[in-house]
């Protein structure tokens, strides 16, 4: 009986120290479940079309989307940014790999060789979440457009602006600062792909394509794991 219940403590201790529910079904006693995970291993989709603020660009940004941010793709995307499941890390790093690789035959076709730039995250954030998740994004789609035979790297070529920006929401931050600025940049420049976890209207993607036109760069595409309910327009698996 003693073993037993020296057994349970270890249990109940191991569950403390490890996530054991699902972060997009609260399944107990299942790391991430297989319903949960399917949309990840979808192919991307053109979503740009009903991103309002991406309208201004000119020319227009494609833009792709893995998943709807509803659901257990929400409970996922948020149990990752804000929950602490740094054990999603490799899995929607691997997603955005697989999403990369579909995108590359219409980035290949615009340019030779693309550098894969993340929409920058707040120095307090990446400190409390303990990761850069925009960095992992932007390495993990690098990482496909090679798969796929694109000549790729990410490069931190924007810098979270000063001032309220991300934090101020997306009506606030577009009348007011730009949410994200070119950083110091050296040497020559290549076509972007643009990366980040969601978008909402676009304004943060419109904003970091309209730093990047303020040096060299030609911002090509975007690539993003979920699209806010409402922004998503499934166009079947078409490129550019």
């Amino acid at each position: 009986m003693r073993m037993a219940g020296v057994w349970r403590s270890a249990v109940g201790a191991a569950r403390l120290a490890l996530p054991v529910d699902c972060p997009g079904c609260d399944a107990p006693d299942e790391r991430w479940c297989e319903e949960c995970r399917a949309p990840w291993w979808e192919e991307p989709v053109r979503c740009e079309t009903s991103a309002a603020r991406l309208e201004v660009l000119d020319p227009p940004l494609p833009a792709w989307s893995i998943t709807v941010l509803e659901g257990s793709a929400h409970g996922t995307v948020s149990a990752w940014k804000d929950g602490g499941r740094r054990d999603l890390d490799r899995d929607l790093t691997a997603a955005m790999r697989r999403a990369a690789a579909v995108v590359a035959a219409a980035l290949a076709a615009a340019c030779g060789e693309v550098d894969v730039v993340p929409c920058p995250a707040r120095a307090a954030h990446t400190r409390r979440r303990g990761a850069d998740l925009p960095g992992l994004l932007a390495r993990g789609a690098a990482a496909g457009l090679r798969d796929a035979g694109v000549s790729a790297s990410p490069r931190s070529l924007l810098r979270p602006a000063r001032g309220r920006s991300r934090g101020a929401g997306d009506r606030g931050r577009w009348r007011g600062e730009a949410p994200v600025a070119l950083a110091a940049v050296r040497g020559p420049m290549r076509p972007v792909l643009l990366v980040d976890d969601v978008v909402t209207t676009g304004a943060t993607l419109a904003r970091a394509a309209q730093a990047l036109q303020a040096g060299p760069a030609v911002p090509v595409g975007a690539l993003l794991l979920a699209v806010a309910p409402g922004v998503h327009s499934r166009q079947g698996s078409a490129l550019l």
